[in-house]
């Protein structure tokens, strides 16, 4: 349930974005308000909220309203495994960690796949983290857990650049019939990718695709009908998704 409401209707808030915290050193609300007073990427902090088992505090940044849950002296949230690590840091020990969650407010809730949303809540958990002295933080829909260092340069060329920063929210990983599959496309849109074995080449070359099929998909939306689309070299490209409307293939042509 919300931390805001006891509506029956209302449904669980989701644990998109972890905070990994050291386990003995889990904040609670006061260390967080505390924190708070001085922090210059924080418009409030407070009041502290029930109805949910770790405890919670309301924040606010940019005239946005999140939850930060899951703190001291309640029970920690669990973090998800697997996960694809990405520059953590070296000393790094899950067994020693626990997850903090940046949630959503219920008044943005429905903006969640806003982009400039997006980008304050990212921006939120990394200054967090920093405060928080956080090995690094885990965005759940497409399981990656992100060291401090990759996440600082990343928003950093977010906010110069304005552009999409798909090593934030997306891998991309081989099926066992050779395609390779996207996770994280469908936070967004509800829908994955798959780029079909005879579009695998190398590496680099199939990473470069991937990105930019997730960025095209990001501002396109759902796909319900067959579409086309060219590689940077000029390859045309088939889109179409399949029966289930849960996955888009993609093939050459």
């Amino acid at each position: 349930m919300s931390a805001h409401s006891d509506d029956p209707a209302r449904p669980d808030p989701a644990d998109d974005l972890l905070i990994l915290v050291p386990r003995e050193a889990r904040p609670t609300a006061d260390a967080i308000a505390q924190i708070a007073r001085d922090a210059p990427w924080l418009d409030l902090a407070g009041p502290e909220l029930g109805g949910t088992a770790g405890g919670a505090i309301a924040l606010q940044r940019a005239g946005l309203g999140f939850d930060l849950a899951g703190l001291a002296p309640g029970v920690p949230l669990p973090v998800p495994h697997p996960l694809s690590a990405r520059e953590l840091p070296e000393d790094f020990a899950p067994a020693s960690i626990a997850a903090v969650s940046l949630r959503l407010g219920p008044h943005i809730e429905a903006g969640r796949g806003n982009l400039a949303i997006l980008r304050e809540w990212f921006a939120l958990a990394a200054a967090l983290a920093d405060a928080l002295g956080a090995a690094g933080i885990v965005w759940t829909p497409a399981g990656l857990a992100l060291g401090p260092a990759l996440l600082a340069r990343n928003l950093q060329a977010w906010t110069a650049r304005g552009e999409l920063p798909v090593t934030l929210l997306a891998s991309f990983h081989p099926t066992l019939d050779g395609a390779v599959q996207s996770s994280g496309l469908a936070f967004f849109t509800g829908q994955e990718f798959r780029i079909e074995p005879q579009l695998v080449g190398g590496t680099q070359q199939v990473d470069t695709l991937a990105r930019l099929l997730f960025r095209h998909l990001v501002y396109a939306g759902p796909q319900s009908e067959t579409g086309h689309l060219s590689t940077p070299d000029g390859h045309p490209l088939r889109i179409e998704a399949a029966a289930d409307g849960r996955t888009i293939r993609v093939w050459p042509g």
